[in-house]
């Protein structure tokens, strides 16, 4: 099966979405994209520090630990890839309790789209990204959507709780993520 955004959460509960036209081509913005570190998302991690608790907010993130590692496999920020069109999409996803302080995942395979697309236990959030890049012109129009779907009411309603605290938050660290991929599409 061709797994991309629609297929993996077709309805979902909440979504956001955001884009910025990055002035390089194509291939260029997609290989920054892959190449992207925590070490470059300066709002991202301040916002780990807050997420982290009290012992975060005294001792701070260990950027050193998080600076070199792909934004994928960051367990506490970032889902896991499901599929890939290079250089047009990336699709990631994950499946967790988000509201808690630290957010706990079912124990089904992270990364497996057929797992995710077929996970339906009560009292958990289903939560789609992806990364689209577009010829525009002489540059390329990088965006992306982010949908949410409860697994049930109760799970709605604790996850509507935690968004309507978090939303300005993940707006931030998707627009972090895009000014990153800006900038360094820009250095040599």
């Amino acid at each position: 099966m061709n797994w991309t955004l629609e297929t993996l959460l077709p309805t979902f509960d909440k979504r956001e979405h955001h884009s910025r036209l990055i002035h390089a081509p194509q291939d260029r913005v997609w290989d920054t994209l892959m190449d992207l570190r925590a070490g470059d998302l300066p709002v991202t991690l301040g916002l780990m520090r807050v997420r982290g608790g009290p012992s975060a907010w005294v001792k701070g993130i260990d950027v050193g630990a998080h600076e070199g590692m792909d934004l994928r496999v960051l367990e506490s920020m970032a889902p896991r890839e499901m599929a890939a069109d290079p250089p047009h999409e990336v699709v990631l996803g994950d499946i967790a309790r988000y509201a808690a302080m630290r957010p706990s995942r079912p124990e089904i395979e992270r990364g497996d789209p057929e797992a995710f697309a077929g996970f339906a236990e009560p009292g958990w959030s289903k939560v789609v990204m992806n990364f689209r890049l577009t010829p525009e012109g002489d540059g390329t129009l990088l965006s992306t959507e982010t949908r949410v779907l409860a697994t049930d009411a109760s799970a709605r309603r604790a996850f509507a709780l935690y968004w309507g605290v978090m939303r300005a938050g993940s707006g931030l660290i998707r627009h972090d993520i895009l000014r990153a991929i800006e900038k360094k599409t820009r250095t040599p």
